[in-house]
């Protein structure tokens, strides 16, 4: 099959040389015997994260030439995207999609993103969603959703032989509920390790953190309206508890690793971390919602004993408990965490039934072949 594919190396800008989405989402492809032609799509981010209107009909104008010459040298049978709004003049996309190319755009995080594709959405056959049960978002903004769940690439999330000299480890930046599960296990004794955006205080970023929180109490100061009254007020609470967790355990909170050293920190680790909460738009005042994430694969396919929170679309994936251990708050956290400490038997069983379900079932491969069949391209 011949695709056109659309994606940036990364999403990920605090991670430098970051490729998880080339890794989980392009080279599968290429290892499936699939002729891929790849068209980065940093400009378009870039073009976006400026709000550069020249940049993004630049960007958007050489996409679709590419498009063209690649498609009249030799015909496609699927274009694959991965964009967001801002990043992409529509108009490309229904000229594209005038080919009769089928056009398919993944996103994730919809379940407090969703704002970032409710645009462009719609310019698409196919709005391949991450999560389960965000359909009828799509469908309001008058897309069509099919469900494509993430996975992993087991080429590079892989067991290494590691000695396990962390004991707990959680890999992601400092957002949503993740402080206060670290707090409540650091509070009782536990020696937990967080690594990502967020987490670890250097000098400079204490200065930011002042003039930031002195941006958040002008804020709070000047709001007239309750709902940014509310919402100034929960940012200031939670950064002045952030701020208060690194300054109280510092040795425990660290820099971004690379992909490599995340990886590795899965073989190191007694325990591997997840946290599914997280704020609606990131706004500390509105509903926590739920949702899983690309580490609910890559830590089982790693062959870590992964611990997350639970919710009924995860054990879509993994059975609770045998294959992931879950837990329903931080109680309930910091005793299965103490409990599999204490029991390393135990959780090498979870470590290779996870890792077993995830190499069977869970491989980017298995989800472009489930696709392929969804869209009617086998053959093709």
């Amino acid at each position: 099959m011949r695709i056109f594919q659309v994606i940036e190396a990364s999403t990920n800008l605090s991670v430098p040389d970051s490729q998880t989405w080339r890794r989980n989402l392009h080279e599968p492809l290429v290892e499936m015997g699939h002729d891929v032609v790849l068209f980065p799509a940093e400009m378009g981010r870039q073009a976006m994260r400026r709000r550069d209107r020249r940049a993004r009909a630049r960007f958007s104008e050489s996409l679709l030439a590419t498009f063209c010459r690649e498609h009249a040298r030799q015909p496609f049978s699927l274009f694959f995207a991965y964009l967001i709004d801002g990043m992409v003049d529509a108009g490309a996309i229904d000229e594209i999609r005038r080919t009769g190319v089928p056009t398919t755009n993944f996103s994730c995080n919809n379940a407090h993103q969703f704002h970032l594709v409710a645009t462009l959405s719609k310019h698409f056959d196919y709005s391949l969603h991450a999560e389960r049960d965000v359909r009828d978002k799509f469908i309001a903004a008058g897309a069509h959703p099919l469900w494509w769940p993430m996975a992993s690439n087991p080429r590079y999330f892989r067991p290494f032989a590691e000695a396990r000299s962390v004991p707990v480890s959680f890999v992601g930046a400092n957002y949503g509920l993740r402080a206060r599960y670290l707090a409540h296990l650091l509070d009782n004794q536990v020696d937990v390790h967080a690594w990502g955006p967020g987490w670890h205080q250097t000098a400079t970023d204490r200065w930011r953190a002042l003039i930031h929180r002195y941006t958040l109490v002008v804020r709070a100061g000047r709001a007239v309206l309750p709902a940014r009254q509310a919402r100034a007020s929960a940012e200031l609470a939670e950064h002045d508890f952030r701020r208060a967790l690194s300054a109280r355990f510092p040795d425990s909170f660290h820099p971004p690793c690379s992909d490599e050293e995340l990886v590795r920190l899965y073989s190191r680790s007694h325990i591997s971390l997840g946290f599914l909460e997280v704020f609606d738009h990131h706004d500390p005042s509105a509903t926590v919602v739920q949702h899983l994430h690309l580490r609910e694969f890559e830590a089982p396919m790693s062959r870590a004993l992964y611990c997350t929170g639970y919710c009924d679309e995860l054990t879509e994936f993994f059975e609770p408990d045998a294959e992931v251990v879950v837990y329903r708050s931080p109680h309930e956290l910091l005793d299965k965490v103490r409990y599999y400490l204490a029991h390393p038997e135990q959780a090498e069983r979870v470590r290779r039934a996870g890792h077993a379900r995830a190499l069977r079932d869970h491989t980017y491969h298995r989800r472009f072949d489930t696709l392929f069949r969804e869209l009617k391209l086998e053959g093709r």
